[in-house]
Protein backbone atom coordinates (compact mmCIF):
# COMPACT_ATOMS: atom_id res chain seq x y z
CA UNK A 1 0.00 0.00 0.00
CA UNK A 2 1.73 3.18 -1.20
CA UNK A 3 0.51 6.59 -0.10
CA UNK A 4 1.89 10.08 -0.67
CA UNK A 5 2.51 12.51 2.20
CA UNK A 6 2.97 16.25 1.63
CA UNK A 7 3.98 19.25 3.76
CA UNK A 8 3.98 22.65 1.96
CA UNK A 9 5.92 24.33 4.80
CA UNK A 10 8.04 21.39 5.84
CA UNK A 11 10.80 23.21 7.74
CA UNK A 12 13.35 20.65 8.94
CA UNK A 13 10.99 17.81 8.02
CA UNK A 14 9.64 17.07 11.47
CA UNK A 15 6.06 16.37 10.38
CA UNK A 16 7.18 14.16 7.50
CA UNK A 17 9.60 12.15 9.63
CA UNK A 18 7.23 11.73 12.58
CA UNK A 19 4.39 10.65 10.30
CA UNK A 20 6.55 8.03 8.60
CA UNK A 21 7.79 6.76 11.98
CA UNK A 22 4.26 6.64 13.29
CA UNK A 23 3.03 4.54 10.38
CA UNK A 24 6.05 2.24 10.71
CA UNK A 25 4.89 1.38 14.25
CA UNK A 26 1.81 -0.32 12.80
CA UNK A 27 3.85 -2.63 10.57
CA UNK A 28 3.22 -5.73 12.63
CA UNK A 29 -0.55 -5.33 12.25
CA UNK A 30 -0.54 -5.66 8.48
CA UNK A 31 0.65 -8.31 6.07
CA UNK A 32 2.22 -5.55 3.98
CA UNK A 33 3.64 -2.48 5.72
CA UNK A 34 2.08 0.77 4.41
CA UNK A 35 4.67 2.90 2.63
CA UNK A 36 4.57 6.70 2.87
CA UNK A 37 6.39 8.63 0.16
CA UNK A 38 7.24 12.10 1.54
CA UNK A 39 7.02 15.35 -0.42
CA UNK A 40 7.78 18.81 0.91
CA UNK A 41 8.63 22.39 0.11
CA UNK A 42 10.43 24.90 2.33
CA UNK A 43 11.10 28.62 1.98
CA UNK A 44 14.20 29.03 4.17
CA UNK A 45 17.44 27.59 2.73
CA UNK A 46 18.87 26.59 6.13
CA UNK A 47 15.89 24.56 7.27
CA UNK A 48 15.49 23.15 3.76
CA UNK A 49 19.06 21.85 3.97
CA UNK A 50 18.35 20.11 7.27
CA UNK A 51 15.23 18.44 5.82
CA UNK A 52 17.16 17.45 2.71
CA UNK A 53 19.89 15.84 4.81
CA UNK A 54 17.33 13.90 6.85
CA UNK A 55 15.74 12.50 3.71
CA UNK A 56 19.14 11.61 2.22
CA UNK A 57 19.80 9.46 5.28
CA UNK A 58 16.38 7.82 5.23
CA UNK A 59 15.49 4.76 3.18
CA UNK A 60 12.32 2.84 2.48
CA UNK A 61 12.42 -0.81 3.48
CA UNK A 62 10.36 -1.76 0.43
CA UNK A 63 12.48 0.32 -1.96
CA UNK A 64 15.96 1.05 -0.51
CA UNK A 65 17.23 2.66 -3.71
CA UNK A 66 14.62 5.47 -3.79
CA UNK A 67 16.14 8.92 -3.17
CA UNK A 68 13.63 10.63 -0.87
CA UNK A 69 15.56 13.92 -0.93
CA UNK A 70 14.45 14.52 -4.54
CA UNK A 71 10.97 15.31 -3.24
CA UNK A 72 12.08 18.16 -0.93
CA UNK A 73 11.91 21.43 -2.88
CA UNK A 74 13.19 24.93 -2.07
CA UNK A 75 11.06 28.02 -2.62
CA UNK A 76 7.85 29.77 -1.63
CA UNK A 77 4.85 27.46 -1.80
CA UNK A 78 2.46 30.39 -2.26
CA UNK A 79 4.17 32.07 -5.23
CA UNK A 80 6.17 29.15 -6.64
CA UNK A 81 4.33 25.90 -6.07
CA UNK A 82 6.72 23.24 -7.29
CA UNK A 83 4.02 20.57 -7.10
CA UNK A 84 1.44 22.54 -9.05
CA UNK A 85 0.21 19.49 -10.96
CA UNK A 86 0.31 17.02 -8.06
CA UNK A 87 -2.19 15.84 -5.50
CA UNK A 88 -1.55 13.80 -2.38
CA UNK A 89 -3.25 11.24 -0.16
CA UNK A 90 -2.18 12.92 3.08
CA UNK A 91 -1.12 16.49 3.87
CA UNK A 92 0.31 17.86 7.10
CA UNK A 93 1.32 21.44 7.78
CA UNK A 94 2.13 23.94 10.49
CA UNK A 95 2.49 27.19 8.51
CA UNK A 96 3.72 30.38 10.19
CA UNK A 97 1.10 32.32 12.19
CA UNK A 98 0.47 35.99 11.48
CA UNK A 99 3.14 36.25 8.77
CA UNK A 100 2.60 38.77 5.99
CA UNK A 101 2.40 37.43 2.45
CA UNK A 102 3.23 40.69 0.70
CA UNK A 103 6.35 39.16 -0.93
CA UNK A 104 4.08 36.61 -2.61
CA UNK A 105 1.25 39.04 -3.31
CA UNK A 106 1.91 39.61 -7.02
CA UNK A 107 1.85 35.90 -7.87
CA UNK A 108 -1.03 35.13 -5.50
CA UNK A 109 -3.20 37.98 -6.79
CA UNK A 110 -2.46 37.00 -10.38
CA UNK A 111 -3.49 33.40 -9.74
CA UNK A 112 -6.64 34.55 -7.93
CA UNK A 113 -7.63 36.89 -10.78
CA UNK A 114 -6.57 34.87 -13.81
CA UNK A 115 -7.34 31.30 -12.76
CA UNK A 116 -10.21 31.86 -10.32
CA UNK A 117 -11.54 28.53 -9.07
CA UNK A 118 -9.28 26.68 -11.47
CA UNK A 119 -6.40 27.82 -9.29
CA UNK A 120 -5.75 27.52 -5.57
CA UNK A 121 -7.07 30.90 -4.44
CA UNK A 122 -10.39 31.25 -6.26
CA UNK A 123 -12.65 31.63 -3.19
CA UNK A 124 -10.86 34.75 -1.90
CA UNK A 125 -7.76 36.25 -0.35
CA UNK A 126 -7.15 37.07 3.31
CA UNK A 127 -5.68 40.33 4.53
CA UNK A 128 -2.02 40.86 3.74
CA UNK A 129 -0.92 40.58 7.40
CA UNK A 130 -1.64 36.84 7.73
CA UNK A 131 -1.17 34.28 4.96
CA UNK A 132 -2.09 31.17 6.95
CA UNK A 133 -5.48 30.87 5.23
CA UNK A 134 -3.69 30.75 1.88
CA UNK A 135 -2.03 27.55 3.08
CA UNK A 136 -5.47 26.27 4.08
CA UNK A 137 -6.71 26.84 0.52
CA UNK A 138 -3.49 25.42 -0.88
CA UNK A 139 -3.97 22.15 1.01
CA UNK A 140 -7.61 21.91 -0.03
CA UNK A 141 -6.41 21.99 -3.63
CA UNK A 142 -3.77 19.33 -2.98
CA UNK A 143 -6.12 16.56 -1.83
CA UNK A 144 -6.08 13.54 -4.09
CA UNK A 145 -9.19 13.21 -6.27
CA UNK A 146 -11.98 11.17 -4.62
CA UNK A 147 -12.03 8.72 -7.52
CA UNK A 148 -8.36 7.97 -6.76
CA UNK A 149 -8.96 7.34 -3.08
CA UNK A 150 -9.39 10.91 -1.92
CA UNK A 151 -7.15 12.93 0.35
CA UNK A 152 -7.02 14.15 3.93
CA UNK A 153 -5.13 17.06 5.42
CA UNK A 154 -4.37 18.36 8.88
CA UNK A 155 -3.13 21.91 9.40
CA UNK A 156 -2.34 23.78 12.63
CA UNK A 157 -3.64 27.37 12.66
CA UNK A 158 -4.18 30.16 15.14
CA UNK A 159 -7.68 31.25 16.11
CA UNK A 160 -7.84 34.05 13.52
CA UNK A 161 -8.89 31.88 10.53
CA UNK A 162 -11.99 30.82 12.49
CA UNK A 163 -13.56 34.25 12.66
CA UNK A 164 -11.46 37.02 11.05
CA UNK A 165 -13.29 39.11 8.49
CA UNK A 166 -17.00 39.85 8.15
CA UNK A 167 -19.47 38.79 5.48
CA UNK A 168 -18.03 39.24 2.01
CA UNK A 169 -14.43 39.46 3.18
CA UNK A 170 -11.73 37.18 1.78
CA UNK A 171 -11.48 35.23 5.03
CA UNK A 172 -15.25 34.70 5.25
CA UNK A 173 -15.44 33.64 1.60
CA UNK A 174 -12.65 31.10 2.14
CA UNK A 175 -14.51 29.57 5.10
CA UNK A 176 -17.73 29.62 3.10
CA UNK A 177 -16.18 27.77 0.17
CA UNK A 178 -14.56 25.13 2.38
CA UNK A 179 -17.84 24.52 4.19
CA UNK A 180 -20.01 24.50 1.06
CA UNK A 181 -17.61 22.07 -0.62
CA UNK A 182 -17.95 19.88 2.49
CA UNK A 183 -14.18 19.74 2.97
CA UNK A 184 -14.00 20.53 6.69
CA UNK A 185 -14.26 17.28 8.62
CA UNK A 186 -13.25 18.44 12.09
CA UNK A 187 -11.61 21.29 13.99
CA UNK A 188 -9.85 20.54 17.27
CA UNK A 189 -9.24 23.32 19.80
CA UNK A 190 -5.80 22.55 21.27
CA UNK A 191 -4.43 23.58 24.68
CA UNK A 192 -2.43 26.80 24.90
CA UNK A 193 1.31 26.83 25.66
CA UNK A 194 2.12 23.64 23.73
CA UNK A 195 4.52 25.31 21.26
CA UNK A 196 8.01 26.59 21.95
CA UNK A 197 7.70 30.12 20.58
CA UNK A 198 4.09 31.04 21.26
CA UNK A 199 1.51 30.55 23.96
CA UNK A 200 -1.53 31.46 21.86
CA UNK A 201 -4.57 29.26 21.27
CA UNK A 202 -4.18 26.95 18.29
CA UNK A 203 -6.57 24.79 16.29
CA UNK A 204 -6.13 21.68 14.20
CA UNK A 205 -8.21 21.73 11.02
CA UNK A 206 -8.86 18.32 9.44
CA UNK A 207 -9.89 18.42 5.78
CA UNK A 208 -11.23 15.57 3.69
CA UNK A 209 -12.79 15.27 0.25
CA UNK A 210 -14.08 11.78 0.89
CA UNK A 211 -16.18 11.95 4.03
CA UNK A 212 -18.09 8.87 5.21
CA UNK A 213 -21.85 9.13 4.93
CA UNK A 214 -22.44 9.97 8.61
CA UNK A 215 -20.12 12.98 8.35
CA UNK A 216 -21.43 14.48 5.12
CA UNK A 217 -22.50 18.14 5.40
CA UNK A 218 -21.34 18.17 9.03
CA UNK A 219 -18.37 19.57 10.89
CA UNK A 220 -17.16 18.11 14.17
CA UNK A 221 -15.85 20.56 16.75
CA UNK A 222 -13.67 19.02 19.46
CA UNK A 223 -12.82 21.01 22.56
CA UNK A 224 -9.47 19.62 23.72
CA UNK A 225 -8.23 22.75 25.50
CA UNK A 226 -8.31 21.01 28.86
CA UNK A 227 -6.49 17.86 27.76
CA UNK A 228 -2.86 18.57 28.67
CA UNK A 229 -0.06 17.63 31.04
CA UNK A 230 2.24 20.17 32.67
CA UNK A 231 5.98 20.03 31.92
CA UNK A 232 8.99 22.10 32.89
CA UNK A 233 8.90 25.51 31.23
CA UNK A 234 10.74 25.47 27.90
CA UNK A 235 10.29 28.90 26.37
CA UNK A 236 6.54 29.29 25.95
CA UNK A 237 6.04 25.53 26.02
CA UNK A 238 4.67 24.59 29.44
CA UNK A 239 2.31 21.80 28.43
CA UNK A 240 2.12 18.68 26.29
CA UNK A 241 -0.73 16.49 25.15
CA UNK A 242 0.07 13.10 26.67
CA UNK A 243 -0.47 9.74 25.00
CA UNK A 244 -3.63 9.02 26.98
CA UNK A 245 -5.01 12.45 26.14
CA UNK A 246 -4.18 11.96 22.46
CA UNK A 247 -6.07 8.69 22.55
CA UNK A 248 -9.02 10.46 24.19
CA UNK A 249 -9.10 13.06 21.40
CA UNK A 250 -8.89 10.34 18.74
CA UNK A 251 -11.68 8.36 20.41
CA UNK A 252 -13.89 11.45 20.56
CA UNK A 253 -13.17 12.12 16.90
CA UNK A 254 -13.83 8.51 15.87
CA UNK A 255 -17.17 8.40 17.69
CA UNK A 256 -18.44 11.40 15.67
CA UNK A 257 -21.11 12.06 18.28
CA UNK A 258 -22.21 14.94 20.49
CA UNK A 259 -20.59 14.79 23.90
CA UNK A 260 -19.04 17.02 26.52
CA UNK A 261 -16.01 17.55 24.26
CA UNK A 262 -17.64 17.18 20.85
CA UNK A 263 -20.32 18.78 18.70
CA UNK A 264 -21.48 17.40 15.35
CA UNK A 265 -22.94 20.39 13.52
CA UNK A 266 -24.63 21.08 10.21
CA UNK A 267 -22.12 23.28 8.36
CA UNK A 268 -24.84 25.88 7.79
CA UNK A 269 -24.82 26.55 11.54
CA UNK A 270 -21.63 28.54 10.93
CA UNK A 271 -23.21 30.75 8.27
CA UNK A 272 -25.31 33.89 8.58
CA UNK A 273 -26.87 36.52 6.36
CA UNK A 274 -25.83 40.10 6.94
CA UNK A 275 -28.86 42.23 6.11
CA UNK A 276 -28.90 45.98 5.76
CA UNK A 277 -31.53 47.71 7.87
CA UNK A 278 -32.76 51.12 6.71
CA UNK A 279 -34.77 53.79 8.49
CA UNK A 280 -36.52 56.80 6.97
CA UNK A 281 -34.92 60.19 6.68
CA UNK A 282 -36.86 62.64 8.84
CA UNK A 283 -35.64 66.11 8.03
CA UNK A 284 -36.90 69.69 7.76
CA UNK A 285 -35.19 72.66 6.09
CA UNK A 286 -34.17 75.58 8.31
CA UNK A 287 -33.28 78.87 6.63
CA UNK A 288 -31.20 81.00 9.00
CA UNK A 289 -27.80 82.67 9.30
CA UNK A 290 -26.04 79.44 10.31
CA UNK A 291 -27.43 77.35 7.44
CA UNK A 292 -26.71 80.18 4.97
CA UNK A 293 -23.04 79.92 5.95
CA UNK A 294 -23.21 76.17 5.25
CA UNK A 295 -24.77 76.84 1.85
CA UNK A 296 -21.96 79.21 0.91
CA UNK A 297 -19.47 76.42 1.65
CA UNK A 298 -21.12 74.01 -0.79
CA UNK A 299 -19.29 73.38 -4.09
CA UNK A 300 -22.46 74.05 -6.07
CA UNK A 301 -22.64 77.56 -4.53
CA UNK A 302 -18.95 78.31 -5.05
CA UNK A 303 -19.25 77.44 -8.75
CA UNK A 304 -22.01 80.06 -9.27
CA UNK A 305 -21.26 83.42 -10.82
CA UNK A 306 -21.34 86.43 -8.44
CA UNK A 307 -24.57 87.63 -10.11
CA UNK A 308 -26.20 84.23 -9.48
CA UNK A 309 -25.08 84.20 -5.85
CA UNK A 310 -26.54 87.66 -5.35
CA UNK A 311 -29.82 86.54 -6.93
CA UNK A 312 -30.07 83.56 -4.57
CA UNK A 313 -29.37 85.79 -1.57
CA UNK A 314 -32.22 88.07 -2.65
CA UNK A 315 -34.55 85.08 -2.91
CA UNK A 316 -33.55 83.64 0.48
CA UNK A 317 -33.33 86.84 2.50
CA UNK A 318 -37.09 87.18 3.16
CA UNK A 319 -37.22 83.56 4.36
CA UNK A 320 -34.72 83.92 7.21
CA UNK A 321 -35.92 82.18 10.39
CA UNK A 322 -38.42 79.98 8.54
CA UNK A 323 -38.69 76.16 8.69
CA UNK A 324 -39.91 74.24 5.63
CA UNK A 325 -40.64 70.60 4.81
CA UNK A 326 -37.94 68.66 2.97
CA UNK A 327 -39.75 68.77 -0.39
CA UNK A 328 -39.84 72.59 -0.32
CA UNK A 329 -36.32 73.00 -1.75
CA UNK A 330 -37.21 71.85 -5.27
CA UNK A 331 -40.40 73.87 -5.58
CA UNK A 332 -38.73 76.97 -4.11
CA UNK A 333 -35.76 76.73 -6.46
CA UNK A 334 -38.00 76.36 -9.50
CA UNK A 335 -40.14 79.35 -8.53
CA UNK A 336 -37.09 81.51 -7.71
CA UNK A 337 -35.54 80.71 -11.10
CA UNK A 338 -38.74 81.75 -12.88
CA UNK A 339 -38.98 85.03 -10.97
CA UNK A 340 -35.35 86.12 -11.30
CA UNK A 341 -33.59 85.53 -14.67
CA UNK A 342 -30.23 86.27 -13.00
CA UNK A 343 -30.38 82.86 -11.34
CA UNK A 344 -29.98 81.22 -14.72
CA UNK A 345 -30.52 77.58 -15.57
CA UNK A 346 -31.41 75.42 -12.55
CA UNK A 347 -29.73 72.06 -11.93
CA UNK A 348 -30.28 69.21 -9.47
CA UNK A 349 -26.82 69.64 -7.96
CA UNK A 350 -27.77 73.04 -6.56
CA UNK A 351 -31.10 71.75 -5.23
CA UNK A 352 -29.18 69.01 -3.42
CA UNK A 353 -26.87 71.70 -2.00
CA UNK A 354 -29.92 73.51 -0.63
CA UNK A 355 -31.20 70.38 1.16
CA UNK A 356 -27.72 69.56 2.47
CA UNK A 357 -27.11 73.05 3.84
CA UNK A 358 -30.59 73.75 5.22
CA UNK A 359 -31.41 70.21 6.30
CA UNK A 360 -31.81 69.52 10.01
CA UNK A 361 -32.80 66.04 11.20
CA UNK A 362 -36.10 65.98 13.03
CA UNK A 363 -36.85 62.63 14.78
CA UNK A 364 -40.50 63.64 15.10
CA UNK A 365 -40.87 64.81 11.52
CA UNK A 366 -42.55 63.04 8.65
CA UNK A 367 -40.44 60.63 6.54
CA UNK A 368 -38.97 62.18 3.40
CA UNK A 369 -40.47 60.86 0.14
CA UNK A 370 -38.61 61.12 -3.19
CA UNK A 371 -40.09 62.04 -6.56
CA UNK A 372 -40.93 58.38 -7.22
CA UNK A 373 -42.96 58.11 -4.03
CA UNK A 374 -40.37 56.02 -2.18
CA UNK A 375 -39.21 56.66 1.36
CA UNK A 376 -35.71 58.14 1.46
CA UNK A 377 -33.40 56.27 3.88
CA UNK A 378 -31.32 58.14 6.42
CA UNK A 379 -27.70 57.08 5.81
CA UNK A 380 -26.80 58.01 9.39
CA UNK A 381 -29.26 55.43 10.72
CA UNK A 382 -28.24 52.56 8.44
CA UNK A 383 -27.54 49.44 10.48
CA UNK A 384 -26.74 45.77 9.86
CA UNK A 385 -27.98 42.56 11.44
CA UNK A 386 -26.42 39.09 11.24
CA UNK A 387 -29.24 36.58 10.82
CA UNK A 388 -28.55 32.86 11.36
CA UNK A 389 -28.49 31.24 7.92
CA UNK A 390 -31.12 28.65 8.77
CA UNK A 391 -33.59 31.30 9.95
CA UNK A 392 -35.89 33.33 7.70
CA UNK A 393 -34.61 36.91 7.63
CA UNK A 394 -38.13 38.35 7.83
CA UNK A 395 -39.04 36.30 10.89
CA UNK A 396 -35.82 37.45 12.54
CA UNK A 397 -36.48 41.06 11.49
CA UNK A 398 -40.00 41.02 12.92
CA UNK A 399 -38.78 39.57 16.22
CA UNK A 400 -35.47 41.35 16.79
CA UNK A 401 -35.72 44.69 14.98
CA UNK A 402 -39.27 45.96 14.51
CA UNK A 403 -40.14 45.98 18.25
CA UNK A 404 -37.34 48.52 18.76
CA UNK A 405 -37.54 50.54 15.51
CA UNK A 406 -41.03 50.11 13.96
CA UNK A 407 -40.22 52.35 10.99
CA UNK A 408 -37.27 50.22 9.78
CA UNK A 409 -37.22 48.05 6.67
CA UNK A 410 -34.86 45.58 4.99
CA UNK A 411 -32.82 46.85 2.05
CA UNK A 412 -33.84 44.43 -0.70
CA UNK A 413 -31.04 45.67 -2.98
CA UNK A 414 -28.32 44.41 -0.59
CA UNK A 415 -27.94 40.89 -1.96
CA UNK A 416 -25.33 38.15 -1.94
CA UNK A 417 -23.18 38.00 -5.07
CA UNK A 418 -23.37 34.22 -5.31
CA UNK A 419 -26.90 33.12 -4.44
CA UNK A 420 -28.53 36.50 -5.25
CA UNK A 421 -30.71 36.30 -2.12
CA UNK A 422 -31.24 39.30 0.15
CA UNK A 423 -28.40 39.66 2.64
CA UNK A 424 -24.72 38.94 2.25
CA UNK A 425 -23.64 35.48 3.39
CA UNK A 426 -20.84 35.28 5.94
CA UNK A 427 -19.24 32.36 7.80
CA UNK A 428 -17.48 32.19 11.15
CA UNK A 429 -16.70 29.34 13.50
CA UNK A 430 -17.19 30.30 17.12
CA UNK A 431 -16.16 27.57 19.56
CA UNK A 432 -17.43 29.46 22.61
CA UNK A 433 -20.94 29.54 21.20
CA UNK A 434 -21.15 25.76 21.23
CA UNK A 435 -19.13 24.90 24.34
CA UNK A 436 -19.94 27.79 26.68
CA UNK A 437 -21.35 26.80 30.04
CA UNK A 438 -22.96 29.36 32.26
CA UNK A 439 -21.62 29.46 35.79
CA UNK A 440 -23.63 31.44 38.28
CA UNK A 441 -21.59 34.05 40.19
CA UNK A 442 -21.06 33.38 43.90
CA UNK A 443 -23.68 34.70 46.29
CA UNK A 444 -22.98 37.98 48.06
CA UNK A 445 -22.99 36.33 51.48
CA UNK A 446 -20.34 33.85 50.26
CA UNK A 447 -18.17 36.68 48.96
CA UNK A 448 -18.59 38.57 52.25
CA UNK A 449 -17.69 35.45 54.22
CA UNK A 450 -14.53 34.93 52.14
CA UNK A 451 -13.50 38.57 52.58
CA UNK A 452 -13.84 38.32 56.33
CA UNK A 453 -11.77 35.13 56.34
CA UNK A 454 -8.98 36.82 54.36
CA UNK A 455 -9.13 39.87 56.62
CA UNK A 456 -8.73 37.63 59.66
CA UNK A 457 -5.70 35.93 58.08
CA UNK A 458 -4.10 39.30 57.32
CA UNK A 459 -4.78 40.54 60.85
CA UNK A 460 -3.18 37.38 62.30
CA UNK A 461 -0.09 37.82 60.13
CA UNK A 462 0.24 41.46 61.12
CA UNK A 463 -0.11 40.44 64.78
CA UNK A 464 2.83 38.05 64.40
CA UNK A 465 4.95 40.84 62.89
CA UNK A 466 4.24 43.30 65.71
CA UNK A 467 4.79 40.86 68.57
Amino acid sequence: LIRTLYDPACGTGGFLTDAMNRVAEYGSRFQALPVLIPYGQELEPETHAVCLTGMLLRTLESEPGRDLSRNIKLGSTLSNDQYSNDRFHYCLSNPPFGKKWEKDSSAVNAEHTEKGYNGRFGPGLPRINDGSMLFLLHLAGKLEHPEKGGGRAAIVLSGSPLFNGGAGSGESEIRRWLLEQDLVEAIVALPTEIFFRTGIATYLWILSNRKPEHRKDKVQLINAVGLWTAIRNEGNKRRIIGDDQMRQVVDVYASAEDSELSRMLDYRRFAYRRIRVLRPLRMSLHVNAETMVRLMGEKAWIKLKPTQQAAWRRALEPLQGTVFPYAWAESFAGEAARKDPAIGKLNKTFIKALTTAFGVRDPEGEPVIDSDGRTVPDTNLTDYENVPFLEDIRDYFAREVLPHVPDAWIDETFVDKKDKAVGQVGCEINFNRFFYRYEAPPKLEDIDRELKRVEAEIAALLGEVTE
